[in-house]
């Protein structure tokens, strides 16, 4: 089995949110279907103000099919959790912010101690260790064996790419507006011959520590 899902919760000050992980273990080559890292740049540039900001970011991040290159396998993961859980907030994008703060750093905390036994890992978004990130300054990066990458900064069409994997639309955010889910997508990559099953519960164990 190539596919599992995880149901879990995270307590904050306000409620006990509930939300759910996809586990999938893919083709590293079926990836690069979804991969256009001049398309992405280019979006970058013109949306993002992260954009020759970050060192994580474009146009610095590699492209993907780069990146992976001397790995065989690649778990991706698509964290997601009902917006409804979110009615104590009252602005509407604060509402998307807390989910994805939520779900982000759950992310990150697990995935980095995973990736030390396993691997390495592809991050929620672009990467958060130091703040201001030392390329504002036109610095070199202060932990470039810890730096994180992101799917989209490596050019990977992430709305397709969970559609075709998870069977998900990604919903967004529009003023006024808020989506019935919000998601964030990682990933795991390793040489390691490790299953799916064996995968979601060394997850799992790792959301217990938290």
């Amino acid at each position: 089995m190539n596919y599992l899902t995880l149901r879990a919760s995270a307590k904050t000050s306000s409620a006990d949110i509930q939300y759910s992980v996809d586990f999938r273990l893919t083709s590293l080559v079926g990836i690069s279907t979804y991969v256009d890292k001049e398309k992405f740049d280019e979006l970058c540039l013109t949306a993002c103000s992260n954009f020759r900001s970050k060192w994580s970011c474009p146009p610095y991040a590699p492209a993907f099919t780069d990146f992976v290159a001397n790995w065989k396998k690649l778990f991706i993961m698509h964290m997601y959790t009902e917006m409804s859980q979110f009615s104590y907030i009252k602005n509407d994008y604060l509402k998307v912010k807390a989910a994805n703060v939520i779900l982000k750093s759950r992310a990150d905390k697990i995935l980095r101690q995973m990736a030390n036994k396993y691997g390495n890992y592809i991050s929620t978004g672009s990467c958060r260790l130091c703040k201001p990130c030392k390329c504002k300054r036109e610095l070199p990066c202060a932990q470039p064996e810890l730096m994180t990458y992101s799917f989209e900064a490596m050019g990977v069409d992430v709305g397709k790419l969970v559609e075709a994997q998870f069977g998900k639309p990604l919903l967004w955010y529009h003023r006024r507006c808020v989506p019935q889910y919000t998601s964030v997508v990682c990933g795991l990559l390793t040489n390691i011959e490790l299953s799916v099953e064996t995968f979601k519960e060394e997850y799992s164990r790792h959301i217990q520590d938290l």
